[in-house]
């Protein structure tokens, strides 16, 4: 099992093409919405949910965490779920702090909304327009069964390339789960 994860959608221009490419190879996916861009696009929320994958909180603005104040943590997580519970009618239990950046106050913060910060084992970076075969080693090298991948969800490269990816890793017997997948075993 391994799971894919897209960061900061839902992007209007991209995410309907990501659901297809997924739905097309069987594949679920977890996707950290930041909430505005939710309120903003709910159809696209509810394709996600609909197509049997995971929406989770990304924060509401999609700020680093670690560089506001204390008390604002909260309502980011928060803002961010109202969105998204009042889209879906479901209360989500993950979180992953924009960048993957956080402290000892964020953690307690999450915790404390009963929230499970999910972060990530393989990164290949597509957010910085590495090119398909740079983006293909890098994540290839060190996909593992267990693994957690992170894309992000608004990037023309990482569309072109995910068919790709899908394939070669169903090839190679890997089967494609929502994060929540791993706490069911």
């Amino acid at each position: 099992m391994i799971a894919i994860t897209f960061d900061d959608g839902p992007h209007p221009l991209t995410t309907p093409r990501i659901l297809e490419i997924l739905k097309e190879h069987g594949a679920k996916a977890t996707f950290f919405v930041v909430g505005m861009m939710a309120e903003a696009n709910p159809d696209l929320i509810l394709e996600e949910a609909k197509g049997g994958h995971l929406i989770a909180n990304h924060t509401y603005h999609h700020v680093n965490l670690t560089k506001i104040p204390r008390e604002y943590i909260g309502i980011e997580l928060k803002a961010c779920e109202l969105v998204i519970k009042h889209i879906t009618g479901r209360k989500t239990m993950f979180f992953r702090p924009p960048g993957g950046d956080y402290n000892p106050f964020v953690s307690e913060v999450a915790d404390k909304l009963g929230y499970t910060m999910v972060l990530w084992t393989d990164d290949p970076g597509d957010y910085a327009s590495l090119g398909g075969q740079l983006l293909r080693s890098r994540l290839l090298s060190k996909i593992s069964p267990g693994g957690i991948i992170l894309l992000h969800d608004g990037l023309q490269e990482t569309i072109d390339f995910l068919p790709q990816l899908l394939s070669i890793l169903k090839a190679e017997g890997y089967t494609f789960v929502t994060v929540d997948a791993f706490l069911k075993k």
